[in-house]
């Protein structure tokens, strides 16, 4: 079994899970195949795998795939992917290579390719796929096998991907990667096609379909190095991604602190793509000197010298609207139990002491009823809105990976 960690092997819904699906529903329609004895494998025989199982134990390898999701410099270059042509590649009828962005050199470059592997064909004249495109390609498929309206598709391709992320972020809960058993029969796939039950969890899949979309939209325009990327996946999306439910829902919350609490019992309002794009995922692609760590369903960061805590947040809202920002975040603070002393909540605009600008104190005249009310917030003490610029200077000059 291949020790690599997949990019991007933390979702179902990202885009080694997406492949593997079209290449399943793409199997799935070819003559021949019994969809009792193929199945579609994921992270144990190089990324994706389809493979027959024959009456006696024997395991025959039909197609075997590798995936590379990255959009930095040099990917358009067949020399980048050396080690997937010449080294270490399980053995397969069929090997073949998924990039997100076109190899301009393939039949003009010196790079040899000894491991005889093929692009994938998306289409007759493609053979790459965006991290984002992928998508419409498995939703053509399930058209050809259902030949539906749009309406149903979707609820099918929903249900297909909750299903595999569910089942990805069970075997991740193992603490090995050889002990992973990722896999679907293909008739377990047509069953799930074929399911006329409503799809019951569409609020909370949404959510971590669209984080997950706004992340791999970040990795486009963000220009980061891939052993960066494999590490924050790694430590820390893939984390945020196994959190169960509840938890990931919280998880969402507490990036949105600044919502009232009746705002944020709204599912739609916990994922802002606003927020995640400004604030959020850019400071985790830019924060390059300090590792985050996931505590109390948070992203946050320590630096030696620094006396705060710094707690990513998706806010984005302007420095005039600090005093409703404030009033938010201590209430939902208080409603969640969160003891967040000597915190510093990363935000777009803001600077501010939360105490200093609490509302509930600024309007009471008297110095002395002010102390008694700052007493009952003593678990925010020192704890603040840091504007981002700020807070990436801070956290990159003062800290060392």
């Amino acid at each position: 079994m291949c020790n690599r960690n997949a990019t991007a092997s933390w979702s179902g819904y990202s885009h080694q899970g997406q492949v593997g699906l079209l290449v399943a529903l793409r199997t799935m329609q070819e003559s021949g195949i019994n969809l009792n004895t193929h199945f579609v494998q994921f992270e144990t025989h190089e990324d994706v795998a389809i493979y027959e199982d024959i009456p006696g134990g024997t395991r025959v390898y039909k197609t075997v795939h590798q995936v590379k999701a990255f959009y930095s410099e040099g990917n358009q270059n067949k020399s980048k992917y050396n080690s997937v042509l010449n080294e270490d590649f399980e053995d397969g009828n069929e090997k073949f290579l998924h990039t997100a962005v076109g190899i301009t050199d393939w039949d003009t470059s010196s790079t040899t390719n000894n491991n005889n592997v093929l692009r994938y064909a998306y289409t007759p004249k493609q053979s790459h796929c965006g991290t984002t495109e992928i998508e419409i390609f498995i939703k053509t498929e399930l058209n050809n096998i259902l030949n539906e309206n749009v309406a149903v598709v979707n609820e099918v391709y929903h249900r297909l991907t909750f299903e595999l992320d569910h089942r990805i972020r069970s075997e991740h809960q193992k603490k090995h990667k050889h002990l992973f058993d990722i896999k679907f029969c293909l008739s377990e796939i047509d069953n799930l096609i074929k399911s006329k039950e409503i799809f019951a969890k569409k609020e909370i899949f949404d959510c971590r379909r669209l984080f997950y979309d706004t992340y791999a939209e970040m990795l486009k325009v963000v220009d980061v190095e891939k052993s960066r990327v494999e590490f924050l996946e790694e430590n820390i999306i893939k984390e945020i991604n196994a959190l169960g439910d509840d938890d990931y829902l919280l998880f969402l919350q507490r990036l949105n602190l600044n919502e009232t609490p009746e705002r944020l019992k709204q599912t739609q309002i916990s994922y802002n793509g606003p927020g995640l794009k400004q604030v959020f995922f850019k400071m985790i692609l830019q924060i390059m000197n300090v590792n985050p760590t996931l505590e109390e369903n948070a992203v946050k960061y320590q630096v030696k010298h620094e006396p705060s805590r710094f707690t990513l947040t998706s806010i984005i809202d302007e420095e005039e609207d600090q005093l409703t920002v404030v009033k938010n975040i201590l209430t939902n603070l208080n409603s969640q139990n969160l003891l967040w002393e000597n915190h510093s909540l990363i935000n777009r605009n803001i600077e501010i002491d939360l105490i200093e600008r609490n509302p509930s104190i600024n309007n009471i005249p008297d110095l002395e009823r002010q102390m008694d009310e700052k007493k009952k917030f003593m678990s925010f003490t020192n704890s603040k809105l840091i504007n981002k610029e700020n807070a990436l200077k801070r956290l990159n000059d003062g800290g060392v990976n």
